[in-house]
């Protein structure tokens, strides 16, 4: 990384609160809401950090409910992005 250039991060923790946690389902909601933004969009669960474009990715750490988990965006638009996709689990993981 070259000198001068300083790598930001939003995050915010959150709470799986969908009955069946992270299934196909809600790994496609939120790997198609990550495809939308400019941001890197990364959940942390445990030691496993996942790129949640891919919902192979975001299968593979088998998120249950009631896990707590780190939503993480990474670029121009971090804020956004990380307001955009905890709307989207907010609202249609419950669904």
């Amino acid at each position: 990384m070259e000198a001068g250039w300083v790598l930001l991060m939003k995050s915010k923790k959150i709470t799986i609160k969908n009955d069946a946690g992270l299934d196909i389902r809600p790994a496609r909601i939120i790997a198609n809401a990550a495809e939308q933004c400019t941001s890197r969009v990364e959940l942390i669960a445990g030691n496993n950090t996942v790129n949640c474009r891919s919902i192979l990715n975001i299968l593979s750490v088998a998120i249950r409910k009631g896990a707590v988990v780190e939503l993480c965006c990474t670029g121009e638009r971090e804020e956004q992005d990380l307001e955009y996709m905890l709307r989207v689990i907010e609202d249609e993981l419950i669904k």
